[in-house]
């Protein structure tokens, strides 16, 4: 089970950490008829600010669907999905995109923009923000490029990198832009061991600094141990396993 769901304001006052993701008997189901599969069946998940949600389970088990459907990139088949404290389902469509502004992703694919080099492609999410500010935004994703060792690749295009590279640029990407969540698919799979555990510790500082909730997607071992909670999808069922970190607030 996670811990007791509190946070401490600048005050020293504790509170209720807010809900930031609530699935409510979510089921998911590809094709009709006999070619239908049933992917998610029966998915309760809630994921408050600061979490560093692990989810595990075998390829083909629905990790990357349960995460599309949280990020409202799929329309929600049976069930309830609440984003911010918000039904989706029930949102306008400038309510939602409101409310997906406050996400970023880290897809496998690391879609970067071949026209852009690597610290436009990091800024290129927040520069049309109101609260951007461009020297600000620069100099913020500059000294993030250089933590996950991409210091000198700043002015580099996206065929110059390896895929590893590509995919740290992704992570800076997302995590330059300060969101109230993070979604990441597999984010470590092209990244050595060193560089999967600098980028998944940014994600965790980022999780503590501003109370973003982040839910990781992975079969790396190797960075069990960066969540606060650890949930586990098979055979389209989701369980809660042991609390795999310390929480970093």
């Amino acid at each position: 089970m996670s811990e007791e769901p509190l946070s401490e304001d600048a005050d020293g006052i504790k509170r209720e950490k807010a809900v930031v993701v609530e699935a409510q008997a979510l089921d998911y189901a590809y094709g009709t008829g006999p070619q239908r599969r049933q992917v998610l069946s029966d998915i309760n998940l809630v994921v408050r600010e600061g979490d560093v949600v692990l989810l595990t389970g075998p390829s083909g088990s629905g990790k990357t669907t349960l995460l599309t459907l949280i990020g409202t990139l799929r329309h929600i088949q049976e069930g309830q999905l609440s984003l911010f404290g918000k039904d989706v389902s029930k949102t306008t469509t400038k309510e939602l995109l409101r409310l997906r502004n406050r996400v970023r992703f880290v897809f496998q694919r690391h879609n970067l923009l071949g026209s852009l080099n690597v610290l436009q492609n990091v800024i290129s999410g927040i520069m049309v923000t109101p609260l951007s500010d461009p020297e600000w935004d620069e100099q913020r994703a500059v000294a993030l490029l250089d933590t996950l060792g991409l210091g000198e690749k700043v002015k580099s295009w996206p065929d110059q990198l390896s895929g590893g590279q590509q995919q740290r640029v992704a992570i800076a990407r997302a995590l330059v832009s300060l969101p109230d969540l993070i979604l990441a698919d597999e984010p470590t799979a092209s990244l050595d061991r060193e560089s999967g555990r600098i980028a998944l510790e940014q994600m965790r500082a980022l999780a503590n600094r501003i109370n973003c909730a982040v839910v990781i997607s992975s079969h790396d071992e190797r960075i069990f141990d960066i969540a606060t909670r650890r949930v586990h999808i098979d055979d389209g069922h989701l369980r809660e396993l042991e609390t795999t970190g310390t929480n970093p607030s």
